[in-house]
């Protein structure tokens, strides 16, 4: 890694910004670095305005979609800052380039019969059929985030209550569905506790007792995705989006949404209007006294 990166990484960390947070802004300026290194044989003190407009349309031309492309114009923005600020370069070759129009796509959704499909697909009467069972009702019948999945532990769960409580920069405590309950019951009860020691407060683990990583979740979603044979992408945002749509076609208001999914906004949550399918004509006449 170049010098000037590794520095701007040490930058980063101190202020206290998250592993994946700094880890995102390092690999857009190394993959820069790697692009005017090898296609201009310069240094990235040497970039100039043109070198980052092209590899911008070289980022575009790839397929890399509008939000990719601003973070990227966002991390080399802020990298130039840093080294004209210890006067390595005079001037931010980055700073008067804007960021392209980012256009909302429709959430990917599994329908409500997808999902009834997928959560059968596990043998809840195995270790790793128990533990997947309870994670992907709760990715589901919550709508949290993987991160907020693997960092619950077992004194979050109340299940006499029927409440978790969910940590991190979103903290909040949501309602237990009668099947995440069932499915976490049957898992902590029967399995958990014979796969690691009582000093592990970590809810879900791995088949040798060790907390269960990002990359472990991915492998499961994997699994059960071939498994379930549909033409879509398994992973823990269809399944966040899945939460939010189905609960806005039942009937959920915008505000219910937001509080539930720890979103910074109400924008954030109208989003999700776009998936659902509202059947008008129907309610209007079940519902319209004057028909």
């Amino acid at each position: 890694m170049d010098k000037n990166i590794e520095n701007y990484k040490v930058y980063l960390n101190s202020k206290k910004l998250s592993v994946n947070t700094v880890s995102s802004y390092i690999y857009d300026i190394n993959s820069f670095g790697n692009y005017i290194g090898q296609d201009y044989n310069i240094n990235i003190t040497n970039t100039k305005k043109a070198h980052i407009l092209t590899y911008l349309v070289n980022l575009q031309k790839s397929g890399k979609s509008s939000s990719t492309i601003a973070r990227t114009i966002s991390s080399l923005k802020n990298f130039f800052e840093f080294l004209k600020r210890d006067k390595l370069i005079t001037d931010n070759p980055a700073i008067s380039i804007h960021s392209p129009k980012q256009i909302k796509k429709t959430p990917s959704v599994l329908t409500e019969q997808e999902v009834n499909l997928l959560l059968e697909l596990p043998d809840i009467d195995s270790f790793k059929g128990a533990r997947d069972s309870a994670i992907l009702e709760l990715l589901y019948s919550s709508g949290i985030k993987v991160t907020e999945l693997i960092n619950i532990k077992i004194n979050d769960i109340n299940l006499n209550a029927n409440i978790i409580s969910i940590g991190g920069d979103k903290k909040r405590i949501l309602p237990l569905s009668k099947y995440s309950r069932n499915a976490v019951n049957n898992y902590v009860d029967n399995f958990r506790h014979k796969r690691c020691s009582d000093e592990n407060e970590f809810l879900f683990v791995n088949i040798t007792g060790e907390p269960i990583s990002r990359q472990g979740i991915w492998k499961i979603l994997k699994y059960y995705e071939k498994k379930l044979n549909i033409n879509k992408e398994l992973s823990p945002q269809i399944l966040r989006n899945s939460f939010a749509v189905h609960l806005l076609s039942h009937g959920a208001d915008l505000g219910t949404i937001q509080e539930l999914m720890g979103l910074s906004s109400i924008a954030a949550a109208q989003n999700y209007l776009n998936s659902v399918e509202f059947k008008s004509l129907e309610v209007f006449k079940k519902a319209f006294p004057r028909v």
